[in-house]
Formats: structure tokens, C-alpha cells, sequence
């Protein structure tokens, strides 16, 4: 057993992948094994990745996995999570790289508050500028109530700037759905309801690098139904694992904010021709997990996502006209 299992799903990244190999084997920590998962792209970004291990010695581990054929980046990353010995397990995209602190920061945080999650802030990095992308700041230590309801109702779905205790994973047999589009949503969500204790570190420590080429970059006109499966199985986890009822205002809200309404306008945004028989079938999805969304307190102060709900349902055909340009001018990722 290590202290960190890194896993790296690896595809078609071979323009990046040496950079955040080299962000890897500067880590301060050693006590940690990377995974490399192969989910066979079309180029060579393993025999890449397999140069650099051997020319770059360092006191990490490294060890080489693949699927049997390209399953996506969630099937990839469990099978890391499957071959993990680490305490805890975090996870870098090969098109990202992390602060040299990355994994120490994390792990000491983790180790300090008996954690189950940890996490850290990150930097968006764009051709033309960096922001800052922040989940909220809070105390850490035990993780219910209302610090569980407003992390809840306020996170960003960056999952890769978390550590998770292997022993959650495993107890509530937490993996990533085989779909293509929010599983990393899912995986996050499921998590957050499970964990018991978190820590927090403030500081920006995961650079996420947004590419031309980058697959939440590409076009898919059924993206969409993706998306909108991640959370009606996230909605199934929730009621299985006895974590629905304490948590029900803001699960509806998450389905209604990032499942449905997301799910909508990745449709609209990704479909040539969107049809309004379509939208029909979303909204009658949406009454089937979250029968009485008007009475959820938190779409009752969510001004936009009513504003954006009301149009798509009212006017699903001006709804189609303008919310493709909104969402370029918004830079609003689906």
C-alpha cells in the first residue's frame, strides 16, 4: 500500500501528455504510484508516455493499464481504481498539469482531518487567458447537514482537484458510469453524498487546460442523453444507497440545474436542427425524477435557471434561435 494512487486515462493526448507527465514526476511527494490507462487513440501518445517513463527516473512508480478496446474516459478510470494500492485516489487528465505541492498538499490535508474527500481550487487555462475556478471554501472536519447541503447546491463539477479515500470508494462501490458525458458529475456527486469528513486546501493546484481538441470541446449532437443518463443514475444511487431523503431539495436541484436543464441546452447548442417534440420528452423525463421541481426552494431563488427553464419550455422555437449564441457568449461548458 502507497499513500496516493494518481490515475491518468491517456488518449489522443499526445501533444500534452509529456507535460503532464513532467508536472507528475515533479511532485514533492514520492510515496505515491501513477497509472497510465491506454484507451487506444489514434495516435501514439502511449509509446510517448512509455519514452518519457523510461528516460525520466524518478521515485514514483508507474505502471501501464488499458482497456480492451476505447471505452471512454470513466471506464478507464475505473480500471485505475481498480489496480489502486494508494490511500487515497486522485486523478489527472493527460491534457492537464498540477502544481509541484499537488499531491502533499492534498494528502497532508487528508491525513490532519481524517478525511474521506479533499480537495483544492484550480486555474482554467485558455489559449487567451486563466481563471480561477473555486468550490466553496469550508471548514474542514465533519461533512453533514448544512455544510453537506450548501457544498451541495454551490460546487463546481472539477472532480479531478479531489483526493478520495479508496475505503469510500470501495464501501459504496463508487465508480464512473460507462457514459461519455457527465460522468464525472456522477462520480463527484456520489462522493460528496457518501463522504463523512473533508478538508479543504485554498490554494489553485490543478491547472485544467482547455484545448481546441479537448472531447468537452467537440460537438456531439447526442452528448446530451449522456449527460441526462449520469444523473438520473446519480438519482438511483441516491435512493439505493439510503442518501436520498436526507438530501432530496438539493438532488432535485442538482437534476434540475445540472441534469436536465444543462442536458437541454447541450441538445439545442449541439443538434443542427432541434426539434421541440424533443424538449417535449426532456420535460416529461425531468416530472418522472423530480415530479414537483416548482416547489423546490432552491428553483425558487435560481432567477436564471427559471428564466432559461421558461423559455425552453414556452418558447422552445426562440429557445433554439438564440440560446446557441448565449451559450458561446457565456462560454458555458456542456
Amino acid at each position: 500500500m502507497c499513500k496516493v494512487s494518481i490515475i491518468v486515462p491517456i488518449y489522443n493526448a499526445s501533444s500534452y501528455i509529456e507535460e503532464c507527465l513532467s508536472s507528475l514526476v515533479a511532485q514533492t511527494m514520492d510515496d505515491i504510484e501513477i497509472l497510465l490507462v491506454d484507451d487506444h487513440g489514434g495516435d501514439d501518445s502511449i509509446a510517448i508516455a512509455r519514452r518519457f517513463v523510461e528516460t525520466h527516473p524518478s521515485g514514483k512508480y508507474f505502471q501501464f493499464l488499458a482497456t480492451p478496446y476505447n471505452m471512454g474516459p470513466g471506464p478507464a478510470r475505473n480500471i485505475g481504481i481498480e489496480a489502486a494500492r494508494g490511500k487515497y485516489v486522485g486523478f489527472v487528465d493527460s491534457d492537464d498539469v498540477i502544481e509541484p505541492d499537488f499531491c502533499e498538499q492534498l494528502y497532508q490535508a487528508a491525513e490532519a482531518h481524517n478525511a474521506d474527500l479533499t480537495y483544492c481550487q484550480a486555474m482554467l487555462v485558455k489559449p487567451t487567458e486563466t481563471t480561477l475556478i473555486t468550490n466553496p471554501v469550508i471548514e474542514s472536519g465533519g461533512f453533514c447537514g448544512d455544510k453537506r447541503r450548501y457544498f451541495l447546491t454551490h460546487y463546481t463539477t472539477l472532480f479531478v482537484s479531489f483526493f478520495y479515500n479508496r475505503m469510500l470508494l470501495n464501501e459504496y462501490g463508487i465508480r464512473f458510469p460507462s457514459t461519455r458525458s457527465a460522468e464525472d458529475s456522477y462520480f463527484l456527486t456520489c462522493s460528496l453524498l457518501a463522504a463523512k469528513r473533508i478538508a479543504c486546501v485554498d490554494r489553485p493546484l490543478y491547472r485544467y487546460l482547455v484545448h481546441g481538441d479537448s472531447l468537452s470541446e467537440v460537438r456531439n449532437p447526442k452528448r446530451y442523453i449522456d449527460k441526462i443518463k449520469s444523473f438520473d443514475l446519480l438519482m438511483q444511487f441516491a435512493h439505493e444507497h439510503g442518501l436520498y431523503e436526507a438530501n432530496k431539495n438539493e438532488l432535485d436541484y442538482i437534476y434540475l440545474k445540472k441534469g436536465y436543464l444543462l442536458g437541454v441546452l447541450t441538445y439545442i447548442y449541439n443538434e443542427e436542427y432541434p426539434q421541440v417534440f424533443t424538449m417535449c420528452r426532456l420535460h416529461s423525463h425531468l416530472v418522472d425524477y423530480v415530479p414537483c421541481y416548482k416547489e423546490n426552494p432552491y428553483y425558487h431563488v435560481d432567477c436564471k435557471l427559471r428564466l432559461l427553464h421558461t423559455l425552453t419550455r414556452q418558447g422552445a422555437r426562440l429557445s433554439f434561435k438564440i440560446l446557441p449564441w448565449y451559450i458561446r457568449k457565456s462560454g458555458m461548458k456542456l
